[in-house]
């Protein structure tokens, strides 16, 4: 069976993270996609190369694709991309603004060549304001969204990004998303459009509840801000800032119920949002938690949060993961132990659904990895392939195009491509 975007062409102009991911997801959707590199090579392939000009970074957000190298900004070139343009269904890019009208992908030159185009582009902060033009990536957002300061635990004073690059990932799955709402818009009406994400913009949504403000928050936000600009002006250090904080939320020293614990041999997390899960989290302890009884002093709140936080973690340290998950998980009480993604590999949960494939890179051989991140009854998802070898493509592509061998040949010579 076909995929659900079996017949779809993509034009993936992009590099690192973000934008090859959005256009891997496509792939597994069924979409034909071109990856475009400069002849060296993108840098996300050249970063901690494992055999030359490859990179298990570049092999993961690439796979599925086809590859051809060209260099956009060679004169000779301009016939191929254009040729590539007319081509493509969608055009995904995600450099910074202005550079693709350097280069000749931008949304109005693209339009030109193809009317219908869906033009999917991705920066790191936005198209407009006084950070537009700033090179930036994941880390950068995270810092400047909040994400990297909404941990309090420091590393020798300093805040900690995270390491998955969150902010990428979840721009990779808003693009690809809003490509098939295109496809759908264009369907119905033949039109294409320009579609915007950024970095930043992603960074606010996935921090769930910190992202919206209403009116109950306005003066506590007020508050926190006086409280951070006399710290910053006063050269506080984050300890100092996040304990000023924590004193303004007093239930948060207290935390006993959405958190990892140490046990006897290994570690645990538990998850207990609302008060039905607590309460089994509490019987499964067979513990009193003075916080939930009748006529309780909210004046002791930070005494008793501290108390209780004490009296679990030693409580956790008294039997192993085993006995813990096996007594939680009898009442009903999410949790889990934890683990490093290495030993995902032999996990009977991953393997019991079928959550890693083999496939085949053209370098490495055979390759295994997470399936598509959904599955589909009628449109099954899968891995096209490995992720190309720089250039792989690039005659097969531009034979495709219509390009006789003889012109190949000449653009290869004069550097217009590799």
């Amino acid at each position: 069976m076909a995929g659900a975007l079996e017949g779809i062409r993509v034009l993936d102009c992009t590099q690192i993270i973000a934008g090859p991911q959005s256009a891997a997801l496509l792939s597994e959707m069924g979409c034909d996609v071109v990856k475009v590199e400069p002849l060296e090579g993108e840098p996300w392939r050249l970063n901690a190369e494992i055999l030359p000009k490859e990179s298990r970074e570049f092999t993961t957000q690439n796979r599925g694709k086809r590859g051809l190298a060209i260099d956009l900004k060679h004169p000779e070139s301009a016939s191929v991309r254009q040729a590539l343009i007319r081509w493509a269904d969608v055009l995904i890019t995600n450099y910074r603004p202005g550079v693709p009208e350097e280069l000749g992908i931008d949304y109005e030159s693209a339009r030109k060549v193809r009317p219908d185009i869906i033009y999917c582009e991705s920066t790191a902060f936005g198209k407009k304001g006084p950070e537009a033009h700033l090179r930036g990536y994941d880390i950068v957002a995270q810092a400047m969204s909040g994400v990297s300061t909404s941990n309090p635990n420091l590393t020798n004073g300093l805040p900690q990004q995270i390491a998955f690059a969150p902010a990428d990932v979840v721009t990779a799955v808003a693009l690809a998303w809003a490509i098939t709402a295109a496809l759908y818009h264009k369907q119905k009406t033949g039109e294409g459009q320009a579609i915007n994400a950024s970095l930043l913009l992603s960074s606010l949504f996935i921090q769930a509840g910190a992202r919206e403000i209403t009116a109950l928050d306005i003066e506590p936000r007020q508050k926190r801000l006086e409280m951070l600009h006399a710290a910053r002006e006063r050269g506080g250090t984050l300890e100092e800032i996040y304990a000023e904080r924590r004193a303004l939320l007093p239930a948060l020293f207290g935390n006993i119920y959405y958190r990892p614990y140490q046990t006897k041999d290994s570690y645990i997390v538990v998850g207990c949002l609302g008060p039905a899960p607590r309460a089994r989290f509490r019987a499964a302890l067979e513990i009193v938690d003075p916080r939930y009884e009748p006529g309780f002093d909210s004046a002791k709140l930070k005494e008793e949060g501290q108390k209780l936080v004490a009296h679990c973690e030693a409580l956790f340290r008294t039997k192993t993961n085993a006995e813990w998950l096996s007594q939680l998980s009898k009442a009903d009480v999410a949790c889990g132990p934890v683990r490093f993604v290495d030993e995902l590999w032999e996990d009977p949960q991953v393997i019991a659904n079928e959550y890693l494939v083999e496939y085949e890179h053209p370098r490495f051989g055979p390759m295994r990895g997470p399936r598509p991140i959904v599955s589909m009854s009628k449109t099954p998802t899968r891995i096209q392939r490995g992720a190309p070898a720089l250039g792989e493509h690039t005659d097969e592509m531009l034979t495709q195009l219509g390009f006789p061998e003889g012109e190949i040949a000449r653009l290869r010579a004069c550097g217009a491509i590799g």
